[in-house]
């Protein structure tokens, strides 16, 4: 089993969580820009037009920023004969931290919205108020652009790490973009801002930092569970195979060195080695499965898998694939099924229907095939398999019934329940209980 690779846990984790937080920025930027757009119906029609034009800027990176992080929109743009090598851009840039077109484009959005309110081109008719609430809009919509960039899951990808460049200016865009606002349009605000508050919203580039602090504390916790949960699953295979698997191979082994090992019994012992070995791959790979109650159609499956390939087709599960079953009926079960199969394949059938049965006292098995079924002589061989699974089921209480039908052969293998979990599926109408008519 491959190992715990924390860096590559934390990528995966980045990249999980970045996709709902871009979706979700991206309503954001846009509500913002909606906002900003509505003030230009403060201003004179030629200062709605150029706003407009600032505006279109923004609008269309958002635009863009939508459809990075929408797969199925980048592929319909990609059809696009003049789009082709922007999607390309775009899709090659996907969990790098890097510099791409749809950053860039909401970069000059951000400016030249900023610039509607404040700086060397500012709309000179719009009324004070409306102009405050414009500029806190704007900030606000570089503040929330710019978030993104800062913690971009580029900056954890392990394949593709980001180059030392882009690292510093992680660590150093804060206080950069601080004096770019401060320093870049506080002196055109023309006091429509007052100090107090143009130092407020010149600080808030610096709540990047608690932030990014917060986005890692999510990401070594999630790293940290991760781990946690990876020892734990690794614990649990581990006793499963120890109790499954290495238990029935053990006891197999015991009786194969045994001086005059019996032929038919080792074969039911290998069948029920590769049945624990199925069942332990198909509880790894299926988290939701309840190891303590088996349905009898788990069983079937997992004994269809272990049975050669030209059999399968053959053998058919009519009815009782909601039976559930405890732990000890679903061991019986596990050795009982693939002989009761394998008998009747190996005496001549070419097909085999079987049902399942169980209440609170006993459960049955019943299986119709179309060949000779047992010789009497089979049955009088101490050591042949037939003789071995009636004594296994008279331990349990049980018994096994070979009946000779005209077209082929009915079996009833039957135990007394030895789990008190074990359910009923009741059989169709004009079938007994124990699977005949």
């Amino acid at each position: 089993m491959r190992g715990f690779d924390e860096a590559q846990v934390r990528f995966s984790t980045a990249v999980r969580a970045a996709a709902p937080l871009w979706a979700a920025g991206c309503w954001i930027r846009a509500g913002l820009l909606a906002g900003v757009w509505l003030t230009l119906l403060w201003a004179d029609p030629a200062d709605r037009v150029r706003g407009a034009a600032h505006l279109l800027v923004g609008t269309g990176a958002v635009l863009l920023a939508f459809a990075h992080v929408r797969p199925e929109t980048l592929a319909a743009l990609g059809r696009v004969p003049g789009l082709r090598r922007l999607v390309g851009h775009l899709t090659s840039t996907s969990g790098r931290a890097t510099v791409d077109a749809s950053g860039l484009a909401e970069g000059a959005g951000a400016l030249l919205a900023t610039w509607l309110f404040a700086g060397p081109f500012p709309l000179a008719s719009l009324p004070p108020g409306v102009r405050v609430v414009g500029l806190v809009l704007a900030i606000l919509y570089v503040w929330e652009a710019v978030l993104q960039a800062v913690i971009d899951p580029g900056w954890y990808s392990v394949e593709q790490p980001p180059p030392r460049g882009m690292r510093v200016f992680r660590y150093t865009f804060a206080p950069v973009l601080s004096s770019i606002i401060l320093v870049g349009a506080a002196p055109y605000t023309e006091h429509a801002v007052s100090t107090a508050a143009w130092l407020v919203l010149s600080a808030t580039p610096f709540l990047y930092y608690p932030v990014w602090a917060a986005f890692d504390v999510l990401l070594r916790a999630s790293v940290s569970h991760a781990r946690t949960s990876h020892l734990l699953n690794r614990q649990e295979i581990a006793i499963d195979l120890h109790s499954q698997v290495k238990n029935s191979a053990g006891l197999l082994q015991r009786y194969v060195d045994e001086p005059a090992p019996v032929l038919a019994e080792v074969r039911s012992l290998a069948r029920e080695v590769l049945m624990r070995v199925e069942e332990l791959r198909r509880d790894v790979l299926d988290v939701h499965r309840d190891q303590r109650r088996r349905h009898f159609g788990d069983l079937w499956e997992t004994t269809q898998r272990v049975l050669p390939s030209h059999w399968r087709p053959a053998c058919v599960l009519r009815d009782g694939a909601e039976v559930v079953l405890g732990p000890a009926d679903a061991q019986i079960a596990r050795r009982v099924l693939p002989d009761l199969l394998t008998n009747a394949l190996n005496a001549g059938a070419e097909s085999v229907e079987l049902t399942c049965w169980a209440d609170a006292d006993e459960v049955v098995l019943t299986v119709r095939d179309d060949g000779p079924g047992i010789s009497p002589d089979d049955l009088d061989r101490p050591h042949g398999s037939a003789a071995l699974l009636r004594g296994r089921l008279v331990l349990f209480g049980g018994d096994i019934e070979w009946t000779a039908t005209g077209v082929g052969t009915l079996v009833r293998a039957r135990w007394r329940t030895q789990s008190h979990e074990a359910g009923t599926r009741l059989s169709p109408p004009g079938t007994d209980r124990r699977g005949g008519r």
